[in-house]
């Protein structure tokens, strides 16, 4: 038996027994974060993982509504995330660009210009290389389109030194930064499985009570703990337990008179 279900059990009651379990978060004000969640046969029962708890009898429970949402959370990985760092790397080189332009005589054209060509630059040079390094290349055909490929980097560095639309100290600055991401995204391409952000569908359950608080709790979308929670509930619905009516003894009519009043409920 897990710790966690050993600390839940401890806060049963003597002849108390667990109708339905489940693992979930507790979205309180007083009581938040991960939580053993329980159903007993007498009341609502959610004991977090630091040990505090949070409890609802059956016959105080007003109403249960549920919804489904997505969480989104974070994969924590054993090692660095690739990815966020090579997204990081992306960023900042945009921020550098704006900087850039935004600080020297660069103008908005030139900045725009010089960003696509270095960004072309980068592309053939990747592609270029990633074809060089191909298993098994010897071929004819292979080895003419390498050196197709670095005569055509020829292309993109003419038009940065010749023309006035690009800036040749900006297009070097940004063709080596966008070089060196590309060195390492293909020194860690084995670990780049994305950002490491999932969306976990989940059902929220929101119990209100009788005297209007309420108790906000997730749980798994695959669980069936809302339907068992509410079957719990339902079959100590006190509105289904049958009350003795009063009523007010009945009024013998005087003489001659055959009507009777009987007095109400």
């Amino acid at each position: 038996m897990r710790r966690v279900e050993e600390r839940f059990r401890s806060h049963l009651v003597e002849d108390e027994s667990v109708r339905a379990l489940a693992s979930g978060r507790l979205l309180g004000d007083a009581v938040r974060g991960r939580a053993t969640i329980g159903a007993t046969d007498r009341r609502l029962l959610c004991v977090s993982d630091a040990g505090e708890f949070v409890d609802v009898r059956y016959d105080w429970v007003c109403s249960i509504r549920r919804r489904e949402q997505t969480r989104v959370e974070y994969r924590s990985a054993a090692g660095p995330n690739r990815s966020l760092r090579l997204l990081g790397g992306l960023a900042a080189l945009a921020v550098l660009v704006v900087g850039t332009v935004a600080t020297t005589g660069v103008s908005a054209v030139q900045g725009v210009a010089t960003a696509a060509l270095a960004a072309a630059t980068v592309a053939l040079a990747a592609a270029v290389q990633s074809l060089r390094t191909r298993p098994g290349i010897g071929r004819a055909a292979d080895q003419i389109a390498v050196g197709a490929g670095v005569l055509a980097l020829l292309v993109p560095l003419g038009v940065a030194l010749f023309t006035t639309t690009v800036s040749p100290p900006l297009y070097g600055l940004v063709t080596l930064a966008g070089l060196g991401l590309v060195v390492y995204a293909a020194g860690h391409r084995t670990e780049l499985d994305g950002l490491g952000i999932d969306g976990r569908r989940e059902t929220l359950l929101t119990v209100t009570t009788v005297d209007g608080e309420t108790v906000t709790l997730a749980v798994d979308a695959d669980s069936t703990f809302d339907r068992d929670l509410e079957a719990c509930v339902h079959r100590t619905d006190p509105a289904s337990v049958e009350r003795p009516l009063a009523r007010a003894p009945v009024e013998r009519p005087p003489d001659g008179d055959d009507s009777a009043t009987v007095g109400s409920t």
